[in-house]
């Protein structure tokens, strides 16, 4: 009987002993859900790649508008560098103009405006005021610089001079004389006596109206 009891008591209680076993597989279950936190870690890992990308682009952004200023400096600068040539070339030619006046450079082509108006400056406008009548030589200037001939006249009107650098048809006497010759003798390097006398200077028509008229000078 106490064999039969010892083994009864072993078949009720192995199942009992067997229990915990199944306890041990139920408590392992929740071993699954802790990986998820590391699921959530990478996820916010991704999430985090837009704000750096968005970090980069504004940081370029920020750097193309800061460059911008630079840039319209650098063209300022390079736009004022014509202004200071035009400047220095404006200097150089007052430079030119008074080299030119001095006598160092070659001076501006003389014309025959230029030689009427020198010669008007010499005339006496006292000693014109004092002829009476008209008078009036027809001049030609041959020999310019460019191989040209010019005509001018000289009137005088009752005292009041004209010199003009224009054909005069209805004149007394007339004269024709080189350039180099009209040039010197209206710069007053050269008397008029020497021009006359001058293989240069050629005279023809009234001698008393030529004599009136020199007699201005």
């Amino acid at each position: 009987m106490n064999n039969a009891k010892k083994s009864a008591e072993k078949k009720t209680f192995s199942p009992a002993e067997n229990k915990p076993a199944a306890e041990v597989k139920t408590e392992a279950k929740p071993a699954a859900p802790a990986a998820k936190p590391a699921v959530k870690k990478a996820a916010s890992s991704k999430a985090d790649k837009p704000t750096a990308a968005k970090t980069k682009t504004a940081a370029k952004t920020a750097a193309k508008t800061a460059s911008k200023p630079a840039a319209k400096k650098t063209a300022a600068k390079t736009v004022a560098k014509p202004t200071a040539k035009k400047t220095a070339s404006k200097a150089v030619a007052k430079t030119d103009d008074a080299a030119a006046k001095k006598g160092g450079r070659k001076p501006k082509a003389v014309t025959i405006l230029t030689i009427c108006e020198k010669l008007e400056k010499k005339i006496s406008k006292t000693k014109a005021a004092a002829v009476k009548g008209k008078v009036a030589a027809d001049i030609e200037v041959w020999g310019f610089e460019d191989g040209s001939n010019a005509m001018m006249y000289i009137e005088i009107i009752d005292g009041k001079v004209t010199v003009s650098p224009h054909n005069y048809e209805a004149r007394d006497f007339r004269v024709s004389l080189s350039f180099a010759n009209a040039v010197a003798f209206a710069d007053g390097k050269l008397s008029l006596k020497d021009l006359v006398a001058s293989n240069d200077f050629y005279a023809e028509g009234n001698i008393a109206a030529a004599v009136k008229l020199a007699a201005i000078f």
